[in-house]
């Protein structure tokens, strides 16, 4: 009979350590832009706190900017998460207040390192562009979601999908943003009643759904 108990080789084990050591930085450095801001934060002190050499910060970051690339990356999955659940959903409101505050969670626990992304996304040429297409991508995920929410008779058919996609991006940028500067309610209660309000606006005007397919 064959063993079929994976045994790890030294390639993987290496590869495993390699993840973890990225993501024990990643986190790390997530935690000191919270504590400190973005631009305040400096390298060797994100390797000191992950217990790491600083050398081995740039084997998987070339720059201190790379960990917001990898941010933007993940946020991309949450939207990408968020277009693929759309698809069978049998009500897409559910799926928006999912995706908004799965958005949020990500920078969302300091206002601090929220402004000091923002200030960078909005500074760094490089940085602008990355920003650029990320909205861009998301705006067409999130226009799957509200063509859905079509089909199904919840959402307004008098606006297209990607109107209705933009204006829902901005009442998550605007209410991030703005909690952001003045941080003194809580991020994800707000989000709730900016996307009741967004609701409101976007919703069928007849009472009447129409069964899923």
């Amino acid at each position: 009979m064959v063993n079929s108990t994976f045994i790890p080789t030294d390639d993987s084990r290496r590869t495993r350590r390699r993840n973890e050591t990225k993501e024990r930085l990643f986190r790390t450095a997530l935690q000191l832009f919270a504590k400190k801001g973005y631009v305040n934060t400096r390298v060797d002190e994100i390797t000191a706190a992950a217990d790491v050499a600083k050398g081995t910060f740039f084997n998987y970051f070339p720059t201190k900017e790379h960990l917001l690339f990898s941010l933007s990356e993940r946020q991309q999955e949450v939207i990408r998460r968020a277009g693929a659940a759309a698809s069978g959903a049998r009500s897409i409101k559910p799926v928006i207040e999912q995706f908004a505050h799965d958005i949020a969670s990500g920078p969302g626990g300091s206002p601090l390192m929220m402004r000091s992304l923002l200030g960078t996304a909005f500074l760094h040429e490089v940085m602008v562009k990355r920003f650029s297409e990320l909205l861009i991508f998301g705006r067409g995920e999130i226009a799957k979601i509200m063509q859905r929410g079509q089909e199904l008779g919840e959402l307004r058919t008098d606006r297209a999908a990607e109107q209705l996609a933009r204006s829902l991006q901005t009442v998550i940028f605007g209410t991030n943003a703005l909690w952001a500067l003045c941080g003194d309610k809580d991020l994800h209660e707000s989000l709730n009643n900016a996307l009741e309000v967004f609701w409101r606006g976007a919703e069928a005007r007849s009472t009447n759904r129409k069964e899923p397919r």
